[in-house]
């Protein structure tokens, strides 16, 4: 069995290396190095339940991320989008589609309250810690109910910057 799975990590492994965005050897003083180097960590492991997927453009991630307890079952997708000033200013991140989730961090338009996004931001977070932050506030809801001001974000862009935002508690 044990070979098996490895067997079937390995395929995923060498799978996840043939992305363009790995392909291509980058020097460590290039712009996108770093986002190159959390990609292959994302890719080659996975968190449980936590799949990226990048497009033509690195500095734009979408994480599908599978839901527990209250949300068992329902996918979700995250957009995460680094600016030029990455790792010293925290990436765009928002949910998208026709799934957000209904949890008292995260707006109807996708935002999500949450200060590693805004004022509790650190150059040493990545996308993935990012995502298995926002999966883990999912995952540790009692109900679904969206935040007390939800109203303020209907017509708003989701995934602008976070900088002033006031983080309210854990009230619905």
């Amino acid at each position: 069995m044990a070979s098996t799975n490895s067997s079937t990590k390995s395929k995923s492994s060498a799978r996840a290396l043939k992305s363009p965005h790995l392909a291509q050897p980058l020097s460590p003083t290039s712009s996108n190095y770093r986002l190159q180097q959390e990609l292959r960590s994302f890719l080659l492991s996975p968190p449980p339940d936590l799949k990226v997927s990048v497009g033509r453009n690195l500095r734009i991630w979408h994480v599908k991320l599978t839901g527990r307890n209250v949300y068992e079952g329902e996918v979700f997708t995250l957009r995460i989008k680094y600016s030029n000033t990455y790792p010293r200013d925290p990436p765009s991140v928002y949910f998208v589609g026709d799934n957000i989730p209904e949890h008292e961090h995260v707006y109807s338009n996708g935002d999500i309250c949450l200060s590693l996004l805004g004022s509790g931001w650190s150059p040493n977070l990545t996308g993935q810690g990012i995502a298995v932050s926002i999966q883990s506030i999912l995952n540790s809801a009692g109900r679904k109910c969206r935040p007390i001001d939800n109203s303020g974000s209907v017509g708003r862009k989701p995934g602008e910057s976070q900088k002033d935002w006031i983080y309210h508690d854990d009230n619905c």
